[in-house]
């Protein structure tokens, strides 16, 4: 954890709390790309299903939030679910995509991208 890039969550009491940024991005049927990446949390991202992407994090974590924000080049009904975060085990966050209720993938534009925002715990004081 020492060669990331933290910023201490203010306002908690919960040592070793720290507030990570990174983005995905979409690229249709084919495998996404890990964009920004401030605290090199993200180790490789995939596409395992029509609307699904999985993020593999770097290290594992004693606890883990995550919520999500999508940007997208033209307006839809579309968001993005996190539906599973295992971050004291396998490392892997797994996203799904839902276009008007269904599993959609996004296509690859400059536009479209999954903001991550996660507030971790790695244990240090």
């Amino acid at each position: 954890m020492s060669n990331k890039a933290t910023f201490p969550v203010l306002g908690t009491n919960v040592p070793g709390c720290k507030l990570l940024y990174a983005q995905v991005l979409p690229n249709g049927t084919s495998a996404p790309t890990v964009g920004e990446d401030q605290g090199n949390i993200i180790a490789s991202a995939a596409r395992s299903a029509e609307g699904v992407l999985t993020a593999t994090l770097s290290d594992k974590y004693l606890a883990a939030g995550v919520f999500t924000q999508l940007q997208l080049a033209t307006a839809a009904d579309t968001q993005v679910q996190v539906t599973s975060f295992a971050v004291t085990t396998t490392k892997v966050l797994t996203l799904t995509i839902l276009t008007a209720g269904a599993a959609a993938d996004i296509a690859a534009n400059a536009g479209n991208i999954i903001h991550l925002f996660f507030f971790i715990r790695d244990g240090a004081g």
